[in-house]
């Protein structure tokens, strides 16, 4: 019998990680590739745009914007998931794509520098200068700057999570909606399900460590700084209606239902996706129906934050 009740959709999704550092440049440059072959549809326009990032150093930002979208749209800054350390997927793509489309909105995807050459807080400080940049460049772009949202999966979630609270503390940027899905919140690696899921498929509690260990490389874990990950954060008022989705079989779930909660009790409105039988990226079998029903709810949080 299997140790894990998955749903058939994902059950053949035996993969355990065991992933070695030195494995990931070969992994990147592959996923690389496949990102940068990705044509998009017809009925939408990807730009390429060179932004200064953290320390001044120049980073990617694409522009992903369907054709037909009228003059001051709504405008999704998106953060792509991969443990900090490795390269925006072909399946991310895609997917913005999807969001663009659906959602009716334009989506903003940086490539910011990843955590095996540039540890915390590169990552970070080149997401928050997507957003700034966007901002500042929302007349241009055809974006409306008063529905400006942040969002992410996994690490980016917890990257899109970060830059709300510092726009927060900054005062630069007003922000609209953060939409979070399977997000990383919690880098004490310390909840139940970060200990009971040490051997589930695609992601696991030693995945976990690892991305930390190559995150914060250097830092003492006794005395990290602000914006690490959402859960250090004590005061959230000023932060934006949010969008939580969980996997019900995956080390990270926990972690976010703690900060989910920590915002409603701040009294800031939060939709909750508690999806069952599932486990972290199971959203790459897009023929599940659960899959195919999340998006449906993705969505709809989207063109209801954007008013849509």
């Amino acid at each position: 019998m299997p140790k894990y009740n998955i749903h058939n959709d994902f059950a053949f999704l035996r993969f355990v990680p065991n992933t070695k550092t030195w494995m990931l440049p070969a992994i990147n440059t592959v996923f690389k590739w496949h990102f940068n072959f990705t044509k998009a549809p017809q009925n939408i326009e990807v730009t390429s745009h060179s932004i200064k990032g953290f320390e001044n150093k120049d980073i990617e930002v694409l522009v992903i914007k369907p054709r037909s979208i009228a003059a001051n749209a709504p405008c999704l800054v998106y953060y792509h998931g991969g443990g900090f350390f490795i390269e925006a997927t072909q399946l991310h793509k895609k997917m913005m794509f999807e969001y663009a489309t659906k959602a009716n909105c334009i989506i903003v995807f940086p490539h910011y520098r990843v955590s095996l050459t540039h540890p915390f807080p590169t990552s970070l400080e080149d997401c928050y200068a997507a957003l700034n940049w966007t901002t500042n460049n929302s007349a241009r772009l055809g974006i409306d700057q008063n529905r400006i949202a942040v969002g992410g999966d996994s690490a980016g979630g917890n990257l899109a999570a970060c830059v709300a609270q510092m726009a927060v503390d900054r005062q630069e940027i007003n922000i609209c909606f953060q939409f979070l899905v399977y997000p990383v919140c919690d880098h004490t690696l310390s909840s139940a399900s970060m200990q009971a899921f040490q051997d589930t498929p695609l992601w696991n509690a030693p995945s976990s460590a690892l991305m930390w260990n190559v995150y914060l490389k250097g830092r003492d874990r006794s005395n990290l700084p602000k914006y690490v990950s959402p859960l250090q954060r004590a005061d959230l008022n000023g932060l934006p209606p949010s969008f939580f989705e969980t996997a019900e079989f995956d080390c990270l779930q926990d972690e976010a239902l703690l900060y989910a909660q920590k915002l409603k009790d701040a009294n800031i409105n939060v939709e909750l996706n508690q999806t069952k039988r599932t486990i972290h990226a199971y959203d790459i079998i897009k023929k599940s129906s659960i899959t195919q029903e999340s998006i449906l709810r993705r969505v709809r949080a989207l063109r209801t934050a954007f008013g849509n």
